[in-house]
Formats: structure tokens, sequence, C-alpha cells
């Protein structure tokens, strides 16, 4: 992994949060990883493509963080569970 540069002080950026998931588990099109960096000279924050890897979900296929669980699976068994009531 290469090491990342803040923009504006030109400091070393530190990895605050790996594969942070962002976007819409309706669309998953719209659902992308990210990985949280900060400068701790400016405390600018910067976001890069995650580098980690991501595990597709066995029942519906969807990628996702191995620190989350299936976003679009918890979302239809939320909305399952609102239809049943």
């Amino acid at each position: 992994m290469a090491e990342k540069i803040c923009p504006v002080c030109h400091k070393p950026l530190k990895l605050k949060e790996a594969g942070y998931p962002m976007g819409s588990a309706l669309f998953k099109a719209d659902r992308v990883h990210v990985d949280i960096y900060e400068c701790p000279e400016c405390e600018r924050v910067e976001l890069f493509a995650a580098e980690a890897d991501l595990v597709k979900c066995p029942k519906c296929g969807n990628l996702h963080s191995p620190k989350e669980a299936c976003a679009v699976c918890a979302l239809n068994a939320g909305l399952d569970a609102e239809v049943v009531k």
C-alpha cells in the first residue's frame, strides 16, 4: 500500500477506517467501500477506494466489508418483517 500524502500540508495521512461502506443498500450499484484517511497535522479527511478485500454474501451475492453484515440481506429481512405485521 502506497503512502498517502495530504494535498494541503503534504504530511503523511493516517488510516482511520478501512473498507467503510458508503451509499445506498437499496441500489447496490451506488454502494462503494472506501478507506478513510485523516491528516494528523491539518485534520483534512481524504477518501480512497478501499484496498481491503471484500467478501461476497452467500445469500444475495452483494459485496461487503468482512467487518459488516450484508446490508442488502439486513434490509430485506427488515422489510419482510414489516410486510408480515
